[in-house]
């Protein structure tokens, strides 16, 4: 009986402390779960973080993209306008010149000196009064 005794005795406190550790392991397993947790809980509101300010980033960038080409439509419209001035002005210099070479043959041409040779007045003779 002392040996049934000792069997069941050794056989309870083994049970009990095949619980015990069970209980720590799983207790250490929980602290290490809960640590990771923790640290990835940290991560992901540094992420957040580093969302918000890319996302605000990102606005001001989209803002900046649609001033620019608002911009771009207005220099390009400013560009078009220059070159058809500049067209326009074009045509009217080279219409200018072409004027220009006419009257200066028109002139060559008419210019033989002839208009210097002055023909000196023919005072009378005499006084009638």
């Amino acid at each position: 009986m002392k040996k049934k005794k000792r069997i069941i005795l050794g056989s309870a406190i083994g049970f009990i402390a095949l619980i015990c550790l069970q209980i720590f392991s799983t207790g250490h397993g929980h602290v290490v779960v809960v640590e990771k947790n923790e640290v990835l809980t940290e991560s992901n509101e540094e992420l957040t973080t580093a969302n918000k300010t890319l996302t605000k980033s990102v606005t001001g960038l989209k803002a900046k993209n649609e001033a620019l080409v608002e911009e771009k439509a207005e220099l390009a419209e400013l560009v078009t306008e220059i070159s058809g001035s500049l067209d326009s002005t074009k045509q009217a210099a080279e219409e200018l010149t072409k004027e220009l070479k006419n009257e200066k043959d028109i002139n060559l041409k008419q210019s033989t000196g002839e208009q210097f040779d002055f023909q000196p007045i023919q005072l009378p003779a005499s006084d009638n009064n």
